[in-house]
Parts: structure tokens; sequence; C-alpha cells
């Protein structure tokens, strides 16, 4: 009999201990699948995650354009009602998986409507731990940066602040049972697009006109008393063959027509007077620098006999590093006053860039400061600044001192840069000053231009 009890103790141990660890087992697996499921259901979500983003579009950020606007279209389809991005700059690493959002995130998420870019009222500070799909593993945590909520299927546009060489990352989260998901990321690399500014390397003909600005003589495009003109270049090859930088022709009165040169052989830098009526140089070609290439060089010339120059030009060179002259030369020229000015900019070849030109003429001797400060703004400024603002204050305050000064800008910040820019032409008309304001004329491109990205 206590062998018979015995056994049957042991059998209802051995049953006990048998539902115990099913229990125990089941308690285990169940919560093992829980999250089994969970992960799946995650991972099924990423699977189904499309992103698209459209081609870059940038601008630069004067005065320096060392930053720059980019912005993207982005679509983003998922199949949850909503996804949570976050948007930021970062130096590309050797894996961008890696790369965590930081406080400077310079990067955005905007809507487009017909009103413009207006930012998302689902933006919202993020703090906490991402993890991803797979085995809801730690990614890290995250802080200090904003989050915007995206609906499904829609079109937003991103816009970000980017120095040349960063990358825009963008992350794609999900909220689920309490945890953040990194269902899926990419990154934008603009400077593949081609971030930086566009530059001249050739243009056609402006052709200054006194009669177009109702201007009688003295003229404001070629005058004897006073001329001057500038422009920033850089050379970004040498030249395999004779390659213009700039080439002014003068139309004077006694139909003398000769032409103001600049050119490049090879890396060296030539001026000269040509002479169209007799089709040759009226001096040999004369040496002014050898230049280096991508680095950036002002050259100005002069005339005008206000400024003692009355059949001569002086040409001058500067470079970006200095504000003291690199060299300067004097070449003999004849009558120079007359009422139209050509002026052709670099050449169809990509040996030159030029940013900016000026040209400037001078009516009495009380405005030889303001003639010079033309030349001088253009020169402090550097290749790049835009000096429409500064030129139109030193005509308006010049009193009639100067007849005008036309100025061109090339400098196009964004693809595709425009097939012609007018130069801008500030005047007196009739150079008497009966009006409060310069006028303004706009003097039309005859031709279309080339471009190069710096």
């Amino acid at each position: 009999m206590p062998n018979v009890i015995t056994n049957l103790l042991l059998i209802i141990a051995t049953v006990l201990i048998a539902l115990s660890a099913f229990a125990i087992y089941s308690a285990f697996f169940s919560v093992q699948g829980l999250a089994f499921l969970q992960e799946e259901n995650v991972i099924g979500i990423s699977k189904l995650v499309q992103v698209v983003v459209s081609q870059v579009s940038f601008k630069g950020l004067p005065p320096s354009y060392n930053y720059f606007n980019v912005s993207y279209l982005v679509w983003v389809n998922s199949p949850t009602k909503y996804v949570t991005v976050i948007p930021f700059v970062a130096s590309p690493q050797l894996n961008s998986f890696y790369t965590f959002p930081s406080s400077s995130q310079n990067a955005t998420i905007l809507f487009s409507s017909t009103k413009g870019y207006i930012p998302l009222n689902t933006k919202f500070p993020f703090s906490g731990n991402v993890y991803l799909p797979q085995q809801s593993q730690l990614v890290g945590k995250v802080s200090g940066v904003y989050a915007y909520n995206l609906t499904s299927n829609r079109s937003y546009i991103l816009s970000a602040n980017v120095k040349s060489g960063q990358i825009i990352i963008l992350w794609i989260l999900y909220y689920y049972q309490g945890k953040w998901y990194r269902l899926d990321y990419t990154y934008l690399n603009p400077s593949n697009a081609g971030i930086g500014v566009y530059v001249l390397t050739g243009s056609g003909n402006y052709v200054g006109n006194s009669k177009n600005t109702n201007f009688t003589p003295p003229h404001q495009d070629t005058n004897q008393k006073g001329l001057g003109f500038g422009l920033w270049f850089k050379l970004i090859s040498n030249a395999t063959t004779k390659t213009y930088l700039f080439n002014e022709t003068i139309v004077p009165t006694d139909n003398k027509n000769f032409s103001i040169l600049a050119w490049i052989i090879g890396n060296k830098l030539y001026v000269g007077i040509y002479s169209l009526s007799s089709n040759k140089l009226n001096t040999n070609q004369t040496y002014l620098l050898t230049l280096y290439t991508n680095n950036w060089y002002f050259i100005n010339f002069s005339l005008g006999s206000i400024l003692k120059s009355s059949k001569s030009v002086i040409f001058t060179i500067y470079n970006l590093s200095s504000q003291t002259a690199l060299n300067t030369t004097t070449l003999g020229v004849g009558e120079s006053n007359g009422y139209i000015s050509i002026v052709k900019f670099g050449s169809i070849s990509t040996t030159v860039a030029i940013s900016q030109a000026y040209l400037a003429t001078l009516q009495s001797n009380s405005g030889s400061s303001n003639f010079y400060n033309v030349s001088s703004t253009m020169l402090k400024n550097g290749p790049l600044y835009n000096n429409t603002y500064n030129y139109n204050w030193t005509i308006l305050h010049s009193n009639n001192k100067l007849y005008a000064i036309g100025y061109w800008y090339f400098v196009y910040p964004s693809y595709p840069p425009p097939s012609t820019i007018p130069g801008t032409l500030w005047y007196w008309p009739n150079g008497q000053g009966k009006t409060n304001y310069p006028e303004i004329y706009y003097i039309p491109e005859q031709g279309s231009n080339t471009y190069v990205l710096i």
C-alpha cells in the first residue's frame, strides 16, 4: 500500500512539474511570439515604404557663396497613413548608415502651396531611442532635432543649407508599440548635381548706343573726357589657342573704329589696340601677366583727357589676394569720343570664367572720386559679390559728375543659367542732370552665353 501511495505521489508531482514547465514554456513563447509578430509587422511595413526624390534645385547664398540653399521635391509612400521623417545635413562618412542627426540640423520640410512654401504644422521636437525593425536593435538615442509627420503618398519640399561636400540625410521613422523604428533612410548629395555657381565663359555682343537712351553729346558709352572698364576673371585651363578675354570696340565720331583687346595664349595675358580701319594692331601685342589657374584676377583700363590719357589706354591688373597692382602698361590710341561701343566677353571655350564687369564714363574733373570708386568697389568686394546696389547708389550721389555706369553680373546660382543676361546702364538724361534720379536702361545682348560651373 505505501508503494501505491508513493507511486501516486510521484505521478502527481510529475504532472505538476510538467504543467508548470508547460505554463512557463507557454508564457515565454507567447511573449516571444508577440515580439516576433511585432517585429514581422514593422519589417513588413519597412519593405513597402517608397521614397522618390526629384532633381535638386539650389541657389548660392551671397556674398561668399560658401553655403547653398538646396531644395528637393520628396514623395514618401507607406502602407501606414502617416510617417515621421527627420531631415538633417551632415558631412559624409564611410557608411551613412551610422550617421546621426545633430542639433545643427540645417534642414526643414515644407509644403508647397499657391502662396509659396509653407512650414508644416506637424513639426515637433524629437527625443528618444530609435530602433531597427530587425530584432529591435537599438540604433541610438536622438535628441535636439525636429521631426515632421508626413501624410503618406503626398509630395513635400525638403530644403537645406549645405556647404560644398556635405550631404542631406532623410530618416523615415514609424512609432509602433511604444518604440520608434527607423524604417528606412536615404541620403542626397547636392554636389553630384553641380552645387556651386555658374559663371560666364563667353557672351554675345553688347551694343551700347547713346541714341537708345536719348543722350546727346558728349556721350555716355564712349567719352573722350573719361572712360573706364574692368572685370573679374579667372583662368580655368591654359589656352591652347589665342583666346580673347574681352573685346571692346569703340565707334568714335570720326568713324575710325578701334578695339581694346585682352587675350590669353597658354597662361600668359596680353593686351592690345586693334585698328578696324587698317585691320592691324596699332602696337605690338603687349604681355601683361602670367596667370595661375583657378586664381581670380581683376583687370581694368581707363582713357580720357580728364584722366590725362586722352590718346592712350592705361591697363592695370590685380589678383584677389592683393589690393595692389601686379602690373600696368599704357598703349596709344586715337580719337575716343563717340556714341557707340560694342563689348564681347570671353569665348565659347572654357578657358576663362568672367563673373562681372563695369563701364563708367566721367563728366567733370570733380567727379574723379566717383569714377574711381566704381572700379575700387568691384575690386574690394571680390569676384562674386553683386554690386548692383552699390552702383545704383554711386550714380545717384554723383551729382551729374558721372555720365553713366554700366554693369554686368554674370554669376548665376541655379541651373539652368539663362541664355542671355542684359547689362544695366544708369545714366543722366542728356548729361545735364535735369532729373533727381538717373534713368535706367538695360543693354540687350545680341547672341547667347556659355557658362562654367565653379
